[in-house]
């Protein structure tokens, strides 16, 4: 081969092989330019949204002047467009709330208690969009839409310091911020419970029978459960220095104490009351083994408490805030570092022990936890 035709023949290889590169390169180009231009082109498709004006409140004390109510306003669109005549509901079980024909609405917000609030679209049966009926996928969007309100008390961290019996965790020292004329209710002792057991006159349990106190006032009723198979029933009440009847209730059956005689119950502590029936009529013995009073450990409590919105199982535990709303939390080092937020909840449990908790008292791992509808939020750090 000549040195001529070596050269003719590179340079109609090189060109061959450009213009292959060339589709090859194209091809990639349109494979990969064809799912980008679907994806940014599902990406522009119109959503449903809900906008309020405001989504976040601090909470403050109830107030007859009806000030702890705020009004807000929302508007509901599909894309840039309002969305008419629709229903909205502000979770759990809130009122209907209809969109104007420029998709506003208003909704009112109860300041007076802390709560994580959803608001959903219920219904887009009657609603429409620029006067027409609205059509299945864009109804799908906009059922989809949601927003959320929280109600809380701002929390401020104050001090984070070692904690003096384990290396490997801090104490947080923080405080709910609460308004200078709020009282809040902190956790505390709210009832005290009457329990005990139903008997006939054979010692057998007496199902379904239930126990009732009142005073001859009309007030300081306590109804209790039905007692179940093993006769056992409960109630709770807040013991007062008054004479209280005690009735029990079997069927259409009422046993009531001897005329004349009342029942006094211990202050400040929980008891455990056995009742045995009458074999003949419907008047209670209330001689000592027909009528057996004995105090008994616990308590229920209920109020306000705070705590970490960590995975559970996480150790941590938190004291019970005193009247200033100061609390202190004792975390795993390696978990505050990575600054998990607060919740707060307004916890009511009964707590089966002899003393009584107080305000600075260490609540135990794992007995503060969330509800569907407690607040989370961030804390402020001095």
């Amino acid at each position: 081969m000549s040195w001529l035709s070596y050269l003719k023949e590179t340079d109609y290889l090189i060109r061959t092989t450009k213009a292959r590169l060339f589709v090859f390169f194209a091809a990639a180009m349109v494979l990969w330019i064809a799912p980008h231009t679907k994806s940014n082109a599902q990406a522009e498709d119109p959503q449903g949204s809900i906008e309020l004006d405001q989504t976040s409140f601090a909470a403050t004390a109830w107030r007859s002047d009806g000030t702890h109510i705020t009004a807000i306003k929302g508007k509901l669109t599909f894309g840039d467009q309002p969305v008419a005549n629709a229903l909205l509901q502000v979770k759990p079980q809130g009122r209907n709330i209809v969109t104007q024909e420029d998709g506003s609405f208003e909704l009112l917000v109860d300041r007076s208690l802390i709560a994580y609030k959803p608001v959903l679209v219920v219904s887009v049966q009657n609603a429409k969009i620029a006067g027409k009926p609205i059509e299945n996928k864009a109804a799908d969007s906009i059922l989809a839409a949601s927003a959320k309100i929280t109600v809380y008390h701002p929390i401020e961290v104050t001090k984070v310091a070692a904690s003096e019996t384990d290396a490997s965790r801090v104490k947080v020292h923080a405080r709910f911020i609460i308004g200078k004329d709020d009282k809040i209710s902190f956790f505390q002792v709210y009832k005290y419970r009457i329990s005990g057991t139903v008997e006939d006159a054979d010692g057998r349990p007496v199902k379904d029978a239930i126990v009732w106190i009142d005073r001859d006032s009309g007030e300081g009723f306590a109804k209790s459960t039905k007692a179940d198979r093993n006769g056992r029933y409960e109630m709770y009440y807040w013991p007062e220095e008054d004479e209280t009847n005690l009735t029990v209730i079997v069927g259409k059956h009422r046993y009531t104490l001897p005329g004349g005689k009342v029942f006094h119950f211990p202050r400040d502590t929980s008891v455990d009351i056995q009742i045995r029936l009458p074999r003949e009529g419907f008047v209670i013995d209330d001689e000592p083994s027909n009528l057996v009073c004995t105090t008994a450990p616990g308590a229920k409590y209920s109020g306000l408490l705070a705590g970490l919105d960590v995975p559970p199982g996480t150790p941590y535990t938190v004291t019970i805030p005193d009247r200033q709303g100061r609390f202190v939390l004792t975390v795993p080092k390696d978990v505050w570092e990575k600054r998990p937020l607060f919740f707060e909840t307004m916890s009511t449990k009964f707590v089966a022990q002899d003393k009584i908790l107080k305000a600075g008292d260490e609540l135990p791992d794992g007995f503060v936890q969330p509800g569907n509808q407690d607040p989370t939020l961030p804390a402020a750090v001095r």
